[in-house]
């Protein structure tokens, strides 16, 4: 499996990547058949204080999987994710063999669901203008209101963007195309 490697604030020795290489390797063989579903795989590994956290992302086609894990031990934290990534990946390939048949008409189950019962499901609704914000003023605007997420209008692209809060703190992005 070919990947992107991005670390931060810690340096690889060749003994560990050699060793990420070799755990990827192993990830590599489940994903053999359905490799033409593979756009690209980044692998992140973070030191903060004593923590090691290793990011595996994998943009599929139609699908992203994510699979993060964290540690004091380094070695472990990269068989832990390795384990947990090749679990998901399993699971992925069961649905998609389990999902798509050679003709899909054939399997056609249509279940109809009660659209009261949908809209009970929604406890609060809000409509709003979607404005144009700049990104610095989205964030304020996330911090204002004391939300996880802030939907906007950027000023500088004119496309619809999310500022949102990630679990460690930190803010991201989301750019909608199209």
């Amino acid at each position: 499996m070919e990947y992107k490697l991005f670390t931060k604030n810690i340096e690889l020795t060749a003994a560990l990547e050699d060793y990420l290489e070799k755990r990827m390797e192993k990830i590599d063989r489940v994903f053999k058949k359905h490799d033409e579903l593979l756009m690209s795989t980044d692998v992140r590994v973070e030191k903060d204080r004593e923590l090691f956290k290793v990011e595996v992302t994998s943009h599929l086609k139609g699908n992203i999987m994510k699979v993060e894990e964290r540690g004091t031990d380094l070695y472990e934290v990269i068989d832990r994710v390795s384990d947990a990534y090749e679990r998901k990946l399993k699971k992925f390939k069961e649905k998609l063999q389990n999902h798509v048949s050679p003709n899909p008409l054939k399997e056609l189950n249509v279940e109809y669901v009660d659209e009261d019962d949908i809209l009970n499901k929604i406890d609060k609704r809000k409509r709003f203008d979607l404005n144009m914000y700049s990104l610095e003023e989205a964030i304020m605007q996330l911090e204002l209101l004391g939300h996880e997420f802030f939907v906007f209008r950027n000023s500088d692209t004119e496309e619809v963007n999310v500022v949102y809060k990630r679990k460690d703190g930190s803010l991201g992005l989301i750019e909608l195309i199209g």
